[in-house]
C-alpha cells in the first residue's frame, strides 16, 4: 500500500495538475475560451480548489505564462552556455528568445495571448529576471568595449522592445524564413553599434 501524501504533496499535486492542464488549453484553444469548469472537469478537483490556489482563471493563467518564461529563459541559457565571450552570448541569447516564438507549445501563450490578456506592467514584472540578463550582457559588452552606446540601460529597453515586437511578428507565421529574418535583423540592430565599429570610423 502506497504512503499516505503529506498536505503539503497533495497541494503540490493540485497545483501541477491544474497548471497543467490549464496551459494545454489556453495554448490551443486561448484564454477566453477556457472556462474554470473546463480546467477541472478531468481532473477530479473542485473549483474551490482552483480558487484557493490561483484565486481565479486570470490567476492560474499568469502562473501558466510565469512558468512560460521560465522555460524561455532555461532554452536562452542552454543555447549560450556552449559561448565563451559574452558579445557571442548576447546575439544567439537574443537569437535564441526569438526562436520560441516558433515553438508551439509556448507562441500562442507567450506572444498572442499573454499580451492581449495580462496588463503591460504585468507583463515587465514576469519578464524581469530576462530582462535583467539582457541588461546584464548589455552592460558588460560596453564596459568590454564591444557596444558604444549613448545610454546601456536605455539601450536594453530599445534592443529588449524590439525582440519583443519581432517575436509577435514571427509568431504570427510558421515560416521558418520569417524567424531568420528577425535574428538577422536583431544581429543587425547589434553590430551597428559595436564599439570597434563606431570607433572606427567609416
Amino acid at each position: 500500500m502506497p504512503p499516505k501524501l503529506t498536505k503539503a504533496e497533495q497541494t503540490r499535486r493540485t497545483r501541477r495538475a491544474i497548471l497543467d492542464r490549464a496551459r494545454h488549453l489556453f495554448a490551443t484553444q486561448g484564454y477566453a475560451a477556457t472556462g474554470t469548469e473546463e480546467i477541472i472537469r478531468e481532473l477530479g478537483i473542485t473549483r474551490g480548489a482552483l480558487y484557493h490556489q490561483f484565486g481565479d482563471k486570470l490567476g492560474v493563467f499568469k502562473a501558466v505564462v510565469v512558468e512560460a518564461y521560465d522555460q524561455i529563459t532555461a532554452h536562452i541559457r542552454t543555447r549560450i552556455a556552449p559561448l565563451e565571450t559574452n558579445w557571442a552570448q548576447l546575439v544567439v541569447g537574443c537569437q535564441a528568445f526569438l526562436e520560441v516564438a516558433q515553438q508551439e507549445d509556448l507562441r500562442r501563450l507567450v506572444f498572442i495571448e499573454a499580451p492581449a490578456v495580462l496588463a503591460a506592467d504585468t507583463l515587465v514584472e514576469i519578464d524581469q529576471y530576462g530582462f535583467g540578463l539582457l541588461q546584464e550582457s548589455i552592460q558588460l559588452a560596453v564596459a568590454e568595449g564591444d557596444l558604444q552606446v549613448v545610454d546601456a540601460e536605455g539601450f536594453a529597453h530599445l534592443v529588449n522592445g524590439a525582440l519583443n515586437e519581432l517575436a509577435a511578428w514571427v509568431a504570427q507565421s510558421e515560416d521558418p524564413q520569417r524567424l531568420k529574418t528577425a535574428q538577422k535583423l536583431i544581429e543587425a540592430l547589434l553590430i551597428q553599434h559595436q564599439g570597434h565599429r563606431v570607433m572606427g570610423g567609416p
